[in-house]
């Protein structure tokens, strides 16, 4: 396949300008005001004070400890990339920092139109094309996905042992067979709904109307990436890039929790934690994420046992947290690059 850069500054300015059109929105405007009617909501139902306090008396070397974790996530990251990558002209230091950038615009920009930055600097980097861009992102969000399903589903069943009925275990358990299938299958899953939109389509005479024949041409670049893409010598370190990069997600999280001074166990923190990946997933947190992110944070811990007070005080910290370490590194990344560049 080839990837040769070529018309970089328009497919950029493509991305750029698709951008723009999401966060200029409508529906930025109201996300924007759910996350000022969910912030204004979740400070009131706690003491401010105490919060304050809490994040200001955190264990220095334990947030110092969730940093590294971050980091080390954003590595295992960017290996992820790298290994589906391998025939483009981006260095493993270019990718990290291409992954560095993606996930601090994530935090910033609304209804995650970070995504884009992904995209944007594979391009303009390496020389991708739009298509395999879209296809490494789809590809990546999907192994999340499931990822975290299965951890989610185990830690549930871990957490809970004995109060689940047998009927629930059974649900669960198919669920679980289900998503770690999908981790191997997902090439002709993919395929498989495509063929089985366009049937429904033409059985339902709807295949020249000007909606589905816009998707069609939207989808049909990724579903050729998807045809195209040999899975079968990845796969392996595809999965295991994919489970490294949530356990440490996981620990990142559940050592930020200890930072605070709040005790919880692991298991409970992966599945306290998973309303917050919900959260963050869907695409209706506005700037900065703030009060979307908190919600689903602090949703997800309530459910577990988790005070509300503690609940909402370590989404504040966990999401300052978050935020900080996403800006540092990729302050750093972009530093490192400028300086080698005017080396050269």
């Amino acid at each position: 396949m080839s990837t040769k850069p070529e018309n970089n500054t328009d497919a950029s300015d493509e991305v750029i300008k698709e951008r723009k059109r999401r966060i200029l929105s409508i529906k930025t405007l109201v996300f924007l005001a759910l996350s000022i009617a969910l912030l204004v909501f979740l400070m009131r139902s706690i003491d401010l004070t105490a919060t304050i306090a809490t994040i200001a008396n955190a264990d220095p070397w334990l947030l110092l400890a969730s940093c590294g974790a971050y980091l080390v996530s954003n590595l295992c990251k960017s290996v992820r990339y790298h290994v589906m990558l391998r025939d483009i002209l981006v260095t493993p230091f270019q990718m990290f920092a291409i992954t560095s950038y993606q996930n601090f615009f994530n935090q910033i920009l609304p209804a995650r139109t970070g995504e884009l930055t992904l995209i944007y600097y594979l391009k303009k980097v390496g020389g991708a094309s739009l298509s395999r861009g879209l296809h490494i992102l789809v590809v990546t969000r999907i192994y999340d996905l499931i990822i975290v399903a299965v951890f989610f589903l185990a830690s549930v069943l871990a957490f809970y042992g004995d109060a689940i009925r047998p009927g629930l275990l059974v649900i669960g358990g198919i669920c679980l067979a289900i998503s770690v299938a999908s981790l191997f299958y997902l090439k002709w899953l993919v395929v498989f709904a495509d063929r089985a939109f366009n049937a429904t389509a033409r059985l339902l005479r709807l295949d020249t109307s000007r909606l589905i024949v816009k998707i069609r041409e939207k989808a049909e670049p990724v579903v050729r990436e998807f045809s195209d893409y040999r899975t079968a010598r990845q796969l392996p370190m595809l999965v295991l890039t994919s489970v490294a990069v949530w356990v440490v997600l996981y620990i990142f999280a559940y050592l930020t929790i200890l930072a605070f001074r709040v005790d919880v166990g692991f298991v409970q923190a992966v599945v306290g934690n998973t309303g917050q990946v919900l959260a963050n997933v869907l695409p209706v947190n506005s700037f900065g994420s703030f009060g979307t992110l908190e919600a689903g944070w602090a949703g997800g811990f309530m459910l577990v046992g988790m005070s509300s007070q503690d609940a909402i005080t370590t989404a504040f910290g966990y999401h300052i947290v978050n935020f900080v370490a996403s800006g540092i590194i990729a302050a750093g990344c972009y530093g490192v690059l400028a300086l080698v560049k005017r080396r050269r």
